[in-house]
């Protein structure tokens, strides 16, 4: 400071200049040290700048609580942004593992149908082969006691190929029935259904349920026409184990067709007596049944492809006697 003072006083040097000069806590004061007219002289100046300090240290915290919070903000975006991608990938993971288990019920639950519906064509199957054997045996005897005309032969040949085509075209029912669609097309929902009926009509005779297709010839929708077979297959067979829990006279299940809003409206009516109403709303969850032995897998992946495959909306409601399914599609 002594060299300072000595250049400013001798060699007129440029006046000093002591920035904030400290008295007392919380009081800041300029200094400015200049050479007087007469040399060796100096005058001294002092500068009460205490608001200035304060606003500038204020402004310099403002400042430095700005970056703070800014790379506080950097940071928290950094974290988010890894945890969405983590979430994203989480959720990516398991909509893959949903998809897989979904696959799997499906699988499970048409191989169900198809276990039933094999049981059905032996039931269906017993009649015709019963003809072909009682034709060979009657062919055989013609024709050991020589009395085998060609009338007789041909007319006993008929039959049999006509009870191998019933045969042939159970079996081509089944095979086309299980073939997944895997493009969506044009198809007639009055037909569709009676494909159904066809398959399941014996059985269902044999137990004294009368089913009734009734409604409008001529509704056609796209979509996938086996799925939705399955669908009216699940229902029926649905109203099936419940006649047989509780059997009654004039056991009827009537199906009508018809159109609502532009879409197909299928109603799918029993008399077996309705649903229990405190598991009404639990009837398409996955695994629920009323069975003991029931898997609950039918009716839950009857409204998955419904509502997920087909954009459509499967309900159930109780009416007087019994359970209404409807299919809107």
């Amino acid at each position: 400071m002594d060299r300072e003072l000595n250049a400013l006083l001798y060699e007129n040097a440029e006046p000093i200049f002591l920035h904030y000069i400290f008295k007392e806590p919380n009081f800041y004061i300029n200094i400015r040290v200049h050479q007087g007219r007469h040399k060796e002289t100096l005058i001294i100046l002092f500068e009460n700048v205490t608001d200035m300090a304060k606003m500038d240290q204020a402004l310099i915290q403002d400042a430095n609580e700005k970056s703070l919070l800014l790379d506080e903000l950097a940071l928290k975006n950094r974290q988010l942004k890894e945890f969405n991608e983590k979430m994203q990938e989480l959720v990516k993971i398991e909509t893959e593992k949903n998809l897989e288990k979904q696959k799997m019920l499906e699988l499970s639950s048409r191989h169900a149908q198809m276990g039933e519906i094999i049981g059905m064509i032996t039931h269906q199957w017993k009649q015709p082969l019963g003809v072909i054997n009682m034709s060979c045996a009657f062919l055989e005897i013609s024709k050991y006691k020589n009395n085998l005309s060609d009338e007789i032969f041909f007319k006993q040949l008929n039959d049999i190929k006509k009870q191998v085509t019933y045969m042939n075209d159970t079996v081509m029912d089944f095979q086309q029935f299980f073939n997944p669609s895997k493009v969506k097309y044009d198809f007639n929902i009055k037909k569709s259904i009676n494909t159904v009926i066809d398959l399941i009509r014996n059985e269902y005779d044999i137990k004294n349920i009368k089913i009734e297709l009734k409604g409008d010839d001529n509704i056609v929708v796209n979509g996938y026409a086996n799925e939705y077979n399955q669908v009216i297959l699940s229902i029926l067979n649905n109203a099936r184990d419940v006649f047989m829990q509780n059997p009654r006279d004039n056991m009827k299940i009537v199906i009508d067709v018809s159109k609502k809003e532009k879409c197909s409206y299928v109603t799918i009516t029993d008399n077996a007596g309705g649903v229990d109403e405190s598991i009404i709303d639990k009837i398409f969850d996955v695994y629920m049944s009323t069975k003991p032995d029931g898997s609950g897998l039918g009716l839950n992946i009857a409204k998955s492809v419904i509502e997920k495959n087909m954009n459509g909306e499967l309900k159930v409601r109780n009416v007087k006697d019994g359970a209404e399914f409807s299919i809107l599609v």
